[in-house]
């Protein structure tokens, strides 16, 4: 399949839902407090505004954009497609709708086989799942894969340093994923950066670091139950790319629109993240 067939959002089986994502707060709360701000943002940081005359023309260029997918489809079994290159490309997570629930390991997300990147669901409910794949064109010092899994110690990916940053590729599960309280994430504390998290069952995730020069925030969104809202992350489509670091809650819904993405509105200019029904999502984004 082509790369460029529907603009780049590729589907299978049953159409998905591509809606507007987006919210902020800072990623490191802990759990205890983001907890009791369901609904709203923790830490709520006012969204950055628009500067005063931004130009379409002018506006500064910062990481290239390598291509925005999306895979998803309730047949079971693995379903992948290739979506270009791994040389001087690195592809992340923007989004995990529908069922990580069954009674065997089910997954989402991107991975890299020869040499390319390939999006992918993989389960055996007959439920629908779906993923959303941003991809930089960049592969500096990009990090080998790291895997996590509930009950082991938290995963190493690579040291702090002026550039690096972090996010996630893959999440999986075999019985976590389907209480409030789980979550996965990637975080600093100042000297390195973990892959980690905590989950009522098993289940984990995979992450990979890339050196990208500038931090421009994060967020930390969580719905209401029942409940779907969309914020805005960062402004300027210059450059800028906001992916998920971290994701959490129940996935046990067969619905391409239930869950936690990251989308860029084209007619606002601003990165935005939906998330629904005691979801969580947390987003960093970069230039």
């Amino acid at each position: 399949m082509s790369t460029n067939h529907f603009a780049r959002k590729l589907f299978l089986a049953a159409p998905l839902c591509l809606f507007a994502v987006g919210c902020g707060g800072d990623p490191m709360m802990d759990e205890a407090a983001a907890g009791d701000a369901a609904g709203e943002a923790v830490n709520e940081a006012a969204a950055p505004a628009a500067p005063e005359g931004a130009s379409l023309a002018t506006s500064e260029q910062g990481v290239a954009l390598g291509g925005t997918y999306w895979w998803g489809t309730s047949a079971n079994g693995l379903t992948s497609t290739a979506i270009g290159t791994s040389t001087n490309r690195t592809c992340f997570l923007t989004g995990i709708q529908g069922n990580l629930k069954g009674t065997s390991w089910a997954g989402a997300g991107v991975y890299q086989y020869a040499g390319n990147w390939q999006i992918f669901v993989n389960h055996t409910n007959s439920k629908a799942l779906s993923t959303g794949v941003q991809c930089l064109n960049t592969s500096t010092n990009r990090t080998p894969e790291m895997a996590w899994y509930d009950g082991q110690a938290a995963k190493l990916l690579g040291a702090v340093t002026a550039d690096r940053r972090c996010f996630l590729t893959q999440v999986e599960a075999a019985g976590g994923f389907t209480a409030n309280a789980d979550y996965a994430r990637v975080w600093n504390d100042g000297y390195n950066w973990y892959l980690g998290g905590n989950l009522g069952a098993s289940g984990g995730a995979r992450a990979i670091c890339v050196d990208v020069p500038t931090a421009q925030g994060g967020w930390l969104w969580i719905a209401g139950n029942p409940g779907t809202f969309t914020h805005n992350l960062d402004y300027n489509p210059g450059g800028v790319a906001c992916l998920l670091s971290g994701i959490g809650g129940n996935f046990s819904t067969s619905d391409f629109s239930d869950g936690v993405s990251i989308d860029y509105n084209s007619g606002t200019r601003y990165w935005e993240m939906t998330v629904s029904n005691s979801k969580r999502g947390w987003s960093n984004c970069v230039k």
